[in-house]
């Protein structure tokens, strides 16, 4: 049978494979389109299997928010280069990813959004798909479904930051979802500018959590223990610089192996000097380390865990807009202007790459 330029410009918009590719698989299927279609598919999700291991750190982090504002689609999809990430197969292939997930409430991982079918076919052989069109490595690294829950009101906004041509995703994704008095609040522009503003602010100050109520004991328990031991060092080691420098010895000189050397080399202090350091350090760290008081080792840690709570939560942050007040102050400030109680209640911080697979071989 003839293959006609007509026949492999249709299989080539169906598939998305090369020129000769598609010529060489009609010829080989003796025309048909269908058969011809199945061999590409094949040849893809062959080549799908050999790039498998290579990294996907870039790509696009789509938050999609319905038009009552009320229910949200996220998705983070890579590949291995931003070019491709530009492209339209691969802009198409996170766009229809976030309205799926926008559409199911179910989804609240990759794992559930690999459970659905797109047009017909499995997420995952949609996905290998994609890598045939494109030539590279693709992965679907975080999706999830966020409602305003039933019988409350509220709105969901959001901030792209290096927005991608062709799509509502970037290489940065803010969602913020705030808590409204009624439903009059909710469809106001004042109050989504609100939400607006603080997904600004997120993507700038990227907080831990809302506030310390969120903050798991665990993570409070770690940052007390990285407190205490820190303030143990600095405890000696405050110690040891006064022995230092009532010996007429510059701490600085004398604070590791290397620098002992080579500050002896250069004749800043002498040997003698290494020495009575060495030896400095030796017992006055260890009579320092017997002494040091539990109240105020104690006190250090919980004043870092303090600090650590006021600069990593959303609430206590200082406003980037606005640096006389907090983002709590913000918001109870724009409460009064509108006359209804607004509150921050979640809020996602989805940066490309970070939550995508690693390359297997380089381990990058």
């Amino acid at each position: 049978m003839q293959i006609t330029a007509k026949m492999v410009a249709e299989l080539r918009e169906k598939s998305g494979a090369g020129m000769m590719k598609c010529k060489q698989a009609l010829v080989a299927c003796d025309g048909d389109m269908e058969k011809a279609m199945d061999e590409l598919r094949k040849s893809g999700l062959a080549s799908a299997g050999k790039r498998a291991g290579r990294a996907t750190s870039n790509g696009i982090v789509l938050p999609l928010i319905s038009a009552d504002k009320r229910h949200v689609g996220f998705v983070e999809v890579n590949c291995e280069t931003d070019f491709v990430a530009k492209t339209d197969a691969f802009i198409a292939f996170a766009n229809n990813l976030a309205k799926l997930v926008l559409d199911h409430p179910e989804v609240k991982s990759v794992a559930d959004l690999e459970k659905l079918t797109f047009e017909g076919q499995s997420i995952d052989d949609y996905r290998k798909s994609i890598i045939a069109k494109t030539g590279e490595n693709c992965s679907i690294s975080r999706a999830e479904h966020l409602d305003i829950p039933e019988g409350t009101e509220g709105l969901f906004d959001r901030y792209v930051h290096n927005k991608i041509t062709g799509s509502e995703g970037g290489l940065l994704g803010v969602l913020v979802q705030l808590k409204v008095a009624d439903k009059a609040t909710a469809g106001k522009e004042e109050a989504t500018k609100v939400a607006h503003q603080i997904a600004l602010h997120i993507a700038m100050q990227d907080p831990i959590a809302v506030s310390e109520a969120e903050v798991s004991q665990e993570v409070k328990d770690r940052e007390y223990k990285v407190g205490y031991e820190k303030a143990k060092i600095e405890q000696v080691e405050k110690a040891v610089n006064k022995a230092l420098e009532k010996a007429g010895i510059n701490p600085a000189h004398v604070d590791s192996e290397d620098h002992m050397r080579s500050n002896a080399a250069k004749g800043w202090i002498t040997e003698e000097q290494v020495a009575q350091a060495k030896e400095i350090k030796t017992k006055v760290g260890e009579e320092a380390a017997k002494n040091l008081k539990e109240v105020m080792l104690q006190k250090i840690a919980e004043g870092r865990v303090a600090k650590f709570l006021k600069e990593g939560c959303l609430l206590d942050q200082t406003f980037l807009m606005d640096d006389t007040k907090t983002v709590k102050a913000y918001v109870d400030d724009a409460s009064k202007e509108l006359n209804s109680k607004l509150e921050v209640t979640a809020f996602r911080r989805w940066k490309c790459g970070e939550a995508a697979p690693k390359c297997e071989e380089c381990g990058e």
